[in-house]
């Protein structure tokens, strides 16, 4: 079974640097902005305006209708930090017409209202996103009754906004920010160009209160102390309030704490860009005597031209929250479940200066048995860490959303106060798979990158539709009553997908990328008759940075 949320990963600023080129991203921007000084006042300020184009054909692989998925969407990012002599910080993120399609859409009067009551007469765009909405004359229980349309969107979203203050003995920092900086398994801050296909979108952010010091310096005398975040030993602890249900009520909070441990070396002998890391945190909700624990790490290593990285997350516990909600469907006792999940992602690389032959296995944990007495061992990557561009990004994302919805409206229905089946969409996220993915890099000239990809993927349990098959049960036994997204029989192969990559940057400042993929889907994709369509994206993409 899928958890009720994904379990944050207990990294920040200081558990992994922010500019270093993991072995798994795209080192952009390789570098922090530049900061500017006005007497005691630094200001660093960042800017990014993307406008993106996505077309996929078919994007449902089982029917004959939403077989198109086409939209044209914006973002602009712009952030600052304020500092007073780089001891107190104030720092912001905001995302301006973040997945806003370009046009005036939807229909007049309606929500989202059309600024022009006729098609051809319409001058100004409105605030317009896609998201999933129930199909004229569906089964608004029925998976098939749901499609994408569309939805008001917001102009503004605020991302990030803390103060941070560096004191001889450490740093503090309190407000929303990043769970990691950087790219993980768990978490990503969403910051940068670096996923190597696609693109991230918000990122993941807390509400947090994060001490970080280097205890090892404060052996030294004070002229021989390093400061620096990004080189020794760094041991962070940190709160965070994930949910405050009720202002009245605690034992409804999910709380959150956390220490991570980080050790960087940029040179040790033949090794560069050392990095060993590793956290633990403990999240806890009396409500739903949810207790849960969260522990893993990474490693990297740079040897001459040889790159190589491991990230590692687990969560084992109990919590009762999804068997609060899925009772009302079986009947079944309310009891605690057990937590027992993994995800991991390794790569090798090859550089040279021309030249890159990347290799990158994922795993992601997976769960057979929707029932509410098994346990949840489903893992979910971060939504944006990618991995590939069309098997999990779109076609998972459409099938997973479309049953979301309908088992949403169908826990709604029974009473549910809590609501497990939204995790149900995997939102694009790579989750219940095994993967392997192999890819190579040519750069002709400075400014050009051509890249090529093979993804092959597989189930470590047959994918599952849980509430579907929870409602099919006819016995004490669900092994013959489990579907997959789309009714069909589960299986254990998502399938074959081609990746392609084309970019050109001018001034360093402008980036076009042009991205192509192709899915053979195998039968974890398959409707009752056996049957999965194959599927073809183009992507077209237009950054400005600054």
């Amino acid at each position: 079974m899928r958890l009720p949320a994904a379990f944050a990963a207990a990294l920040s600023l200081v558990t992994a640097p922010a500019f270093a080129l993991d072995p798994w991203v795209d080192p952009d921007p390789a570098a922090p902005p530049e900061r500017h000084v006005i007497g005691s006042v630094g200001v660093v300020a960042e800017a990014e305006y993307r406008a993106q184009l996505t077309h996929v054909t078919p994007l449902s692989l089982t029917s004959e209708d939403q077989r198109l998925y086409s939209v044209l969407e914006n973002r602009l990012r712009v952030g600052a930090t304020l500092d007073y002599e780089e001891k107190v910080k104030l720092t912001t993120s905001l995302d301006l017409l973040d997945g806003v399609l370009w046009g005036d859409n939807g229909a007049y009067g309606g929500s989202p209202s059309a600024d022009s009551g006729l098609k051809v007469t319409a001058r100004n765009p409105n605030l317009s996103r896609p998201c999933m909405t129930p199909v004229p004359g569906g089964d608004p229980l029925d998976p098939a009754g749901y499609g994408w349309g569309l939805c008001e969107a917001s102009a503004v979203k605020v991302r990030r906004l803390f103060a941070q203050i560096n004191t001889p003995v450490g740093a503090l920092r309190i407000g929303r920010q990043p769970v990691s900086i950087g790219m993980g398994v768990q978490n990503t801050d969403g910051d940068g160009r670096r996923n190597r296909f696609g693109v991230a979108y918000a990122g993941d952010s807390v509400d947090r209160i994060l001490f970080a010091t280097k205890p090892l310096e404060a052996l030294k005398p004070k002229e021989q102390r390093d400061t620096d975040e990004n080189r020794g030993f760094i041991v962070a602890g940190m709160y965070d309030r994930m949910v405050t249900a009720s202002p009245t009520d605690l034992d409804d909070d999910v709380n959150q704490a956390a220490i991570a441990l980080r050790y960087v070396a940029p040179e040790l002998g033949r090794a560069r860009d050392l990095e060993v890391l590793f956290f633990y945190a403990r999240r806890w909700n009396p409500e739903y005597e949810t207790r849960v624990n969260s522990f893993g790490g990474r490693a990297a290593v740079k040897l001459a031209n040889l790159h190589a990285g491991l990230d590692m997350v687990g969560h084992i516990g109990t919590t009762k929250e999804v068997a609060a909600a899925y009772s009302l469907i079986t009947n079944d006792p309310v009891l605690p479940q057990q937590i027992a999940q993994l995800g991991t992602r390794a790569v090798v690389r090859w550089d040279e200066p021309r030249f890159t032959a990347y290799l990158e296995f994922d795993y992601a944990s997976g769960d057979a048995d929707p029932q509410a007495g098994s346990p949840l061992t489903q893992f979910r990557f971060a939504e944006d860490t990618n991995v590939g561009l069309l098997m999990f990004e779109h076609a998972l994302h459409f099938q997973s959303a479309r049953a979301a919805a309908a088992a949403v409206e169908i826990t709604r229905r029974l009473g549910a106060e809590t609501f497990p089946a939204e995790r149900i969409n995997t939102r694009g996220a790579f989750t219940d798979a095994l993967a392997i993915f192999p890819q190579v890099d040519v750069r002709p000239v400075d400014n050009v990158l051509l890249r090529g990809g093979v993804l092959v993927a597989w189930a470590p349990a047959p994918v599952v539709e849980q509430v579907q098959s929870l409602t099919r049960r006819d016995g004490q036994q669900i092994a013959d009553d489990l579907v997959n997204f789309v009714g069909g029989k589960p299986g254990d192969f998502y399938g074959v997908e081609l990746d392609a990559r084309a970019q050109w940057r001018f001034v360093d400042h402008f980036a076009l990328d042009l991205e192509a993929a192709v899915l053979f889907p195998g039968n974890a994709f398959q409707d009752a008759n056996g049957r999965a369509a194959n599927s073809v994206l183009v992507q077209g993409r237009t950054t400005a940075f600054f």
